[in-house]
């Protein structure tokens, strides 16, 4: 299920998102801060997937009732986006010193290895930005590695979002090749073994185009420690992405120097 960020209430949204929780002038102090609350959400959606998370599960994780959960954060959809900021705001921002192709590695690379580790992101829609100041300082230094090379700005802002896009894709087949053992019960070599003799009974001779590839090494991976499948879509990222920051460097150098 697709989960939409910007659901919840917008002015406590955004204050959580910068402000984090206030501290009243009297009374005692909050129990909990921010950052273990959204932690603790993090790695129970990270276990079990964001439609287990429920603001009583995690009351439950953080040892307090629900009731007292709902004096730090309103509900879950303002949760989500704290959840989505808080992920964002530990990964590092792509290095402008390297150049903006190196750049645009990173934030590739960067953005692949958070859907890894926290693969509910991929079910959050993108269509509607989280608004939060980590989120923001992220597109505002992929958008700088760009700036100043003479691109249009409509332009500037089409690049990230395709490499953006690209990772998002790319992604979603690298956590499925990496998730697919457990859903499944199989390893990648037992799925196989079930099937490859009855595929070789079923395609001898029938595609010669595709056994002249397969021969040649088209379906070869770059290392064996990994599952097939798994290598095969990391290996695909990599080929992909080098194909993206080709053609972006193609546009930039048909691109006028800037005045």
């Amino acid at each position: 299920m697709v989960e939409y960020a910007g659901r919840g209430d917008a002015e406590r949204t955004m204050a959580l998102l910068w402000d984090g929780i206030p501290t009243p002038r009297r009374g005692p102090r909050p129990r909990l801060d921010l950052p273990r609350l959204v932690d603790t959400a993090i790695a129970e959606a990270d276990r079990a997937g964001p439609d287990a998370l429920s603001m009583r599960a995690l009351a439950h994780a953080l040892g307090i009732a629900p009731a007292s959960l709902y004096t730090y954060v309103p509900g879950r959809a303002e949760l989500l986006e704290l959840m989505v900021e808080r992920v964002v705001g530990a990964q590092p921002l792509p290095r402008p010193d390297a150049g903006w192709r190196a750049g645009l590695r990173d934030l590739a690379t960067t953005d692949l290895a958070a859907y890894r580790a926290h693969p509910w992101l991929l079910q959050v829609a993108t269509s509607r930005t989280v608004f939060g100041p980590h989120v923001i300082a992220r597109y505002d230094a992929a958008l700088a590695l760009l700036d100043g090379h003479g691109i249009p700005a409509v332009e500037i802002t089409g690049c990230v979002a395709a490499v953006e896009s690209y990772t998002r894709g790319a992604a979603s087949a690298v956590v499925e090749a990496e998730q697919a053992p457990t859903r499944t019960g199989s390893t990648d070599d037992e799925w196989w073994e079930r099937r490859a003799p009855l595929l070789d009974e079923r395609m001898r001779g029938r595609f010669p185009r595709l056994d002249a590839l397969d021969r040649a090494g088209a379906f070869a991976v770059s290392g064996t420690d990994l599952p097939y499948t798994l290598q095969r879509a990391l290996d695909r990222f990599t080929y992909g992405l080098d194909l993206l920051l080709d053609a972006l460097g193609a546009r930039i150098t048909r691109s006028p120097p800037p005045d």
